[in-house]
C-alpha cells in the first residue's frame, strides 16, 4: 500500500500539486514511507544521486522537529517554565534522558497533548521546495542558539572540522544543524537555501532542491592522498592477466592451465582448497592441478584469480584489516544463497565474487584514516543514516564505494563487479543488465551490517525488497536466521 501511495504522491510533486503529510512522531514506518516516496521523486528527475544528501537533511528537519515538540511535553511533566532561563537549563540537564528513556511513550505523548509535524513538498520555477514545520515555536535563547550554530556551520568544509570543533558529541550532540548544512553544501544544492525561522507558535525550517546542483568542489588533504593511494596500486601480476585471457580462450586445455597455476604455489593452494570445499561434492580428495580445475570450471579458476589477486595486493600495500574481509566473506556466502532462493542460480557465481569485492575501498579509506572513519561510521549509526558514504564524501572527498571503483576500473574487472562495488549502497542506481547482481549484493552487504547492529530492516528500500518478494520483514528475519545457521555451520571459508 505503501509503494502505491508514494508512487501517487510523487507524481502529484511532479506535477506542481503541493504534497502535505502530518503526523506525530517519526517511526519506522514514516521513515521508510519518506524514503520510498523522495527516492521516487529523484529518479523520475534524474537527481538520484541526492538521495542521500536528501534522506539526511530531511531527517535531521524532523528529528529537530519532534526533539522541539517533545521538549514542552517534557517541561510540563516536570512542572517547569521553559521560558525561565533558569528553569530551562534545568531542564535541558535531564531532556536528553527523557528521550532515551521514554522512546516508547513519546509517540502517544505528543498525539494526546497536539503536537505534529508537518511536512510540505512543491514544485516551482526554482526546483523542489522542502518545508517542515512543528506547532511550538522557538524560545529567544533557542533562536539566538540556532542561529549561532547556522553561523558556524558554514564556516566548515568537512566533518573533520566539525568533530574537531564539537567537544560533546558523543550522541551526535550538537551536530544536527552543521551536519545538515555541510550536507548541502557539498552536494551542490548550496547550505544558503536552507533556514529557520519561528513566527512564536509555529517553527519552519526549509530547504530547496535546485532543478539543477552545482558542484562544490572542496579539495581534502585526505582525498588526494587516497587518489594517490589508487594511482599507485600496482596492476595484477603479468601470469594472473595471462591466465585470465586463457580462461576466455575456446582451445586452451586443462594441462595448460594447469601448468600455469603451479608456477603461483599461493594461486595453486588457493584453487586447491575450493576444488575440496563444501561447494563441489566429490569422492575424494582433490590433490592435483589438474583435477581441481576440472572440478571448479573454467569461471570459478577466472573468480579466484581475481579475488586471490585483488586480496593479496591490498594485503601486501595495507594494514590488514580482518574485520573487512571477514565482513565480505559473509557478504559473499549470504549473496549466493539469496540467488538461489531467489532462482538466479546463474548468477549465484557472480554476485559471490561482487560480494567478496564490495568492500576493496573501505581498506584504502581505514588505512588512510581509521580514526576518521570509525568516527563516521559511529556517527552514521547513531544518527540511523541508512549508509555512511554521504558522510564520507563530506568528510574525506569519496567514499569508500566510490574509491572501490576507482580500484574496479584500474585492474579491469567485469562491469557487473564495477557496478556491484559503485552501488552496494544505492543499488537503485544499477544498470539494468547488472540489477540483479548489484540487488543481491546489496542485500548480502544489508544482512551482515545488520548483524553488526549498523543497520535494520526499514533502511532497505522498497524496490528491491519487492523485487524478490522479501516485503515481509517477519519472513525476512527469517529467512536470516536461516542463512546464519548456515554459515555458523560451514564456518568461514
Amino acid at each position: 500500500m505503501a509503494l502505491a501511495k508514494t508512487s501517487e504522491l510523487s507524481g502529484q510533486v511532479l506535477n506542481g500539486e503541493p504534497v502535505k503529510l502530518t503526523f506525530h512522531y517519526n517511526n519506522r514506518e514514516i521513515n521508510r514511507f519518506l524514503n520510498s516516496l523522495f527516492t521516487k521523486i529523484l529518479s523520475q528527475t534524474d537527481m538520484l544521486y541526492l538521495q542521500g544528501t536528501v534522506e539526511n537533511v530531511l531527517r535531521e528537519m524532523i528529528v529537530n522537529a519532534v526533539k522541539a515538540n517533545s521538549k514542552r511535553i517534557y517541561f510540563k511533566k516536570s512542572n517547569l517554565n521553559i521560558s525561565d532561563p533558569e528553569h530551562y537549563e534545568k531542564g535541558m540537564e535531564s531532556f536528553k534522558t527523557y528521550m532515551t528513556d521514554s522512546i516508547d511513550d513519546i509517540p502517544e505523548e505528543l498525539k494526546q497533548n497536539g503536537y505534529k509535524v508537518e511536512l510540505v513538498l512543491k514544485k516551482d520555477k526554482n526546483g523542489f521546495r522542502i518545508i517542515v514545520r512543528n506547532n511550538s515555536g522557538l524560545l529567544p535563547l533557542e533562536q539566538e542558539r540556532i542561529q549561532m550554530r547556522v553561523n558556524k556551520a558554514r564556516e566548515y568544509n568537512d566533518f573533520s572540522e566539525i568533530y574537531m570543533d564539537i567537544a560533546d558529541d558523543q550522541e551526535g550532540e550538537g551536530l544536527g544543524i552543521p551536519l545538515t548544512m555541510l550536507f548541502l553544501k557539498n552536494s551542490g544544492i548550496g547550505d544558503k537555501s536552507f533556514s529557520i525561522m519561528s513566527d512564536g507558535s509555529v517553527t519552519q525550517s526549509a530547504f530547496t532542491i535546485p532543478l539543477k546542483t552545482q558542484s562544490c568542489a572542496v579539495t581534502r588533504v585526505i582525498e588526494v592522498k587516497i587518489v594517490n593511494e589508487v594511482r599507485d596500486l600496482p596492476t595484477f601480476p603479468e601470469h594472473i592477466i595471462e591466465l585470465q585471457s586463457m580462461c576466455r580462450r575456446d582451445d586452451v586445455t586443462i594441462g595448460e592451465l594447469a601448468k600455469k597455476i603451479s608456477l603461483d604455489p599461493s594461486l595453486a593452494a588457493s584453487v586447491l582448497k575450493l576444488s575440496n570445499s563444501a561447494g563441489f561434492i566429490t569422492s575424494k580428495k582433490i590433490e592435483s592441478i589438474v583435477e581441481a580445475v576440472k572440478i571448479i570450471g573454467l569461471k570459478n579458476l577466472n573468480s579466484i584469480l581475481i579475488a586471490s589477486s585483488a586480496k593479496k595486493i591490498m594485503d601486501e600495500r595495507f594494514s590488514t584489516f580482518k574485520d573487512v574481509w571477514s565482513h565480505c566473506n559473509k557478504a559473499a556466502f549470504y549473496s549466493r544463497l539469496l540467488a538461489q532462493k531467489s532462482g538466479l542460480n546463474k548468477i549465484s557465481d557472480m554476485v559471490f565474487l561482487s560480494s567478496l569485492l564490495h568492500d576493496l575501498g573501505k581498506i584504502i579509506l581505514l588505512s588512510a584514516n581509521k580514526e576518521l572513519t570509525d568516527q563516521i561510521e559511529r556517527i552514521s549509526s547513531t544518527r540511523q543514516m541508512r549508509t555512511s558514504t554521504v558522510l564520507e564524501e563530506v568528510s574525506m572527498g569519496v567514499s569508500h564505494s566510490t574509491i572501490g571503483k576507482m580500484i574496479s576500473e584500474k585492474w579491469n574487472f567485469p562491469d557487473y563487479i564495477t557496478e556491484s562495488i559503485s552501488f552496494h549502497h544505492s543499488p537503485l542506481q544499477a544498470s539494468e543488465e547488472n540489477k540483479d547482481v548489484v540487488y543481491l549484493t546489496y542485500l548480502a552487504n544489508s544482512l551482515c551490517l545488520i548483524e553488526e547492529k549498523k543497520f535494520d530492516y526499514f533502511y532497505l528500500e522498497d524496490e528491491v525488497l519487492k523485487r524478490f518478494n522479501f516485503e515481509s520483514e517477519e519472513k525476512f528475519n527469517e529467512m536470516h536466521e536461516s542463512f546464519k545457521a548456515q554459515y555458523d555451520k560451514q564456518g568461514e571459508f
